[in-house]
């Protein structure tokens, strides 16, 4: 055991192709013996910013680690020399890894060669990229290069025994031994792989990423190694029964003799745990096993990844793994199996499955998913000659968050879209209601509203305690569940991350317990094709809403943030003390989001068109720069561009949300913008930042606040001003 320490976390990072959260997991849990591991990173995205951190972090803290991308990986090196005024000087050791790549230039081998004087090379499998660490006794700082090739020989040959040499920690020193034994499992598996000219094919879940991490530093993976297309529905079958499915469709769905899969992490009766199965022509076989007390879930999910690996291993080499009945929860009894399979408390389950009844029951689930033309049954007509006439359902399957809605979606609006407009229809009515207060009256009983919804009596709302079983959306009764996560699959499609899905989960449900008319809501997009992540995210926070002062909270959300987030007084005209203005993110990383900074020009007599059909009074011989005129908005992006609060459009004053609804023709995407008008060309020129309505939550901000280890709780919390998580009744 070793004292607990001080760590700084810095990230120097540009490029988006490597999901940060998985190396802030994978170096946090490294680091977890010399802290109380509850630091996140500091991003930073240009040099000068980082030292700043930096020259801080050298007066207050005793490790200091530096995670840089490839980018900026040569700079940082020498930048860091001339910080200690030391020479740079080359490493024999990465010389000599670096002297069968033919590749690079004489410039390069030196680049990646050379290092600060008093630095500890952690050498990396092939010399590139490696990383180091520097200490003068008292402060220690650790570089580590973002890359997943390479990451997990840095942190377990290299950063580990480093501070485990200097510091002490045998907690560290175990780990290092636990990945050292996993990554020769990894090794053995792909070497009787090759030897016996076998071939893999593994099912692309999320996890299977780990797979990947363990593999690609190994000689021959990429070829005994292939990925199949993983689609997220388990349907009715249990975890371990769909895994052993999904390792048999891959391996249908391929030309290898081995079919793989690993699952994501499930939790049944306070305990966690992961499927792993493999299969052949004759039977597939799966393992479960569960997560220990106190071990971090990715330190977790790649001791897994590595038990799978020993299990293709071994099926290559016919050895068959016999275990008992898989238990509800981890048992202490345990059967003798051919082979250990690991350190971890296991229970094992073999499954021997009839070809026949396998792949009957995936096809079931497979045409349920797909239908008649999706890829999975395309490979089970081919085999069985099979005909249906369900209806294809195209499948997104990239890693980047894409926002996806099916073609009945037409003329409905994203739910953020509907909230903007909601809320600007409700402070209308407040306003009118504050300038015309005899002529307020209460909803009728069983009324409908504008948007053709039925509003329930007061006393209706009034008796109706709990989270609802059913939501009624676009019509169609739902059950609560599907309906949140049609939301907010619509909302965010994939590839955000599991802390950003479930605050977008208790955002929405939020928001249509505030609206209180009894879950209903029509007029929103809604995606049913949801994935198996959002599933499991909406299960963990069901019930959950945000409240303020004991009352259910307004939750607006938008796409991206123009710098920070704005208060609602500025957009809304309507004071929500919980809706205030949230600063910009360090490194403000929203603003290399794709779509941040949009633009529009429109010529003279298209403008004058756009306005005069939405009723706008202009003159239209008058000097177009009076058309439009900003009266007020706040410095959000810069001295001169910020929000608008006020903006008057042939003499009639709108808030900047008023007027970029109202205008929607215009395709301005932010109500934070700017506007100038060329007299020469006679063109209008609109440039917006962000997307949305710029007041609550950030997707995109949210996301980054995930990867960078924050809860959902604590992301809604950081955008919902002293504001509470309550939890329903009945859940």
């Amino acid at each position: 055991m070793v004292n607990k320490m001080t760590v700084r976390l810095l990230s120097l990072n540009t490029e988006k192709n490597i999901s940060f959260a998985r190396l802030q997991a994978r170096v946090i849990s490294s680091l977890k013996a010399y802290s109380d591991g509850n630091e996140t990173f500091v991003h930073y995205e240009k040099m000068r910013d980082l030292f700043d951190g930096f020259q801080d972090a050298l007066q207050n803290d005793d490790i200091i680690v530096i995670a840089v991308d490839q980018k900026h990986y040569f700079k940082l090196k020498k930048a860091i020399s001339q910080a200690f005024e030391v020479e740079n000087v080359q490493n024999p050791s990465v010389l000599n890894a670096l002297e069968n790549n033919d590749s690079l230039s004489d410039e390069q081998r030196t680049d990646f060669s050379t290092f600060p004087e008093p630095a500890t090379v952690f050498l990396s499998k092939d010399g590139m990229y490696s990383g180091f660490g520097i200490d003068n006794g008292e402060k220690f700082i650790v570089v580590v290069p973002i890359d997943d090739k390479r990451i997990n020989i840095i942190l377990r040959n290299g950063v580990v025994p480093y501070l485990t040499k200097r510091i002490g920690g045998e907690e560290a020193l175990a780990l290092s031994e636990t990945q050292h034994y996993d990554n020769e499992k990894t090794e053995i598996a792909i070497s009787r792989l090759w030897e016996s000219g076998s071939v893999v094919a593994v099912n692309g879940t999320l996890n299977s990423e780990a797979l990947k991490n363990l593999g690609e530093p190994v000689e021959h993976f990429s070829d005994v190694v292939v990925f199949t297309p993983h689609v997220e529905d388990k349907g009715e079958v249990n975890v371990t029964e769909y895994v052993a499915q999904l390792a048999r469709v891959s391996l249908d769905l391929s030309a290898a003799n081995i079919g793989a899969a690993i699952s994501d992490i499930y939790e049944a009766e306070g305990s966690k745990y992961i499927c792993i199965a493999v299969a052949n022509d004759e039977s597939a076989t799966v393992r479960k096993l569960y997560l220990e007390e106190g071990e971090a879930e990715d330190a977790f999910v790649e001791s897994v990844a590595a038990e799978l690996f020993e299990l293709i291993g071994e099926r290559a080499v016919g050895i068959r793994s016999i275990g008992i009945e898989v238990s509800e929860a981890p048992s202490e009894e345990t059967v003798p199996m051919e082979k250990k399979s690991s350190k971890k408390t296991v229970t094992v389950l073999a499954i021997i499955m009839g070809v026949v009844i396998l792949l009957c029951a995936v096809l079931a689930i497979v045409f349920k998913m797909q239908g008649e033309k999706g890829a999975l049954a395309g490979a089970f007509k081919r085999i069985f000659g099979y005909e249906t006439t369900t209806e294809s359902t195209t499948i997104p399957t990239t890693n980047v968050p894409t926002t996806a809605a099916p073609a009945t979606n037409e003329n409905k609006l994203k739910i953020s879209e509907f909230m903007m407009a909601d809320i600007i229809e409700l402070e209308k009515k407040r306003q009118d209601e504050a300038e015309n207060p005899s002529e307020t009256s209460s909803v009728p009983e069983n009324s409908t509203n504008e948007a053709g919804e039925t509003v329930p009596s007061t006393s209706e709302i009034a008796e109706d305690k709990g989270a609802p079983e059913f939501i009624t959306v676009n019509g169609e009764r739902l059950p609560a569940k599907d309906a949140i996560g049609a939301l907010v699959m619509s909302e965010m499609g994939e590839g955000y991350e599991m802390s950003a899905i479930k605050a977008q989960a208790v955002a929405i449900y939020t928001y249509l317990k505030y609206r209180d008319n009894g879950f209903v809501i029509d007029g929103v997009q809604i995606e049913k094709n949801v994935t198996q992540e959002v599933k499991d995210a909406i299960e963990e926070v069901f019930g959950r809403y945000v409240s303020y002062n004991g009352e259910v909270a307004l939750t607006p959300f938008f796409e991206i943030a123009a710098g920070g987030t704005a208060d609602s007084s500025m957009v809304f005209n309507g004071d929500y003390p919980y809706l205030r203005a949230v600063a910009r993110l360090d490194g403000n990383p929203e603003a290399q989001a794709e779509g941040y900074e949009n633009t529009v020009q429109l010529k003279r007599g298209e403008m004058q068109g756009i306005l005069l059909d939405a009723n706008f009074e202009i003159d239209v011989d008058s000097d177009p720069t009076t058309w439009i005129v900003i009266n007020e908005r706040n410095t959000a992006v810069s001295s001169s561009v910020g929000y608008v609060k006020s903006v008057s459009v042939g003499g009639q004053d709108l808030t900047g949300c008023e007027f970029i609804t109202r205008l929607s023709d215009l395709g301005i995407k932010s109500s934070c913008f700017k506007l100038s008008y060329d007299s020469a060309t006679e063109t209008f020129t609109f440039t917006s930042y962000g997307v949305g309505c710029g007041v609550g939550m950030s997707k995109a901000g949210a996301n980054v606040l995930a990867e960078r280890g924050y809860s959902y709780e604590r992301i809604l919390k950081t955008y919902y001003s002293n504001i509470s998580i309550s939890k329903e009744e009945n859940i």
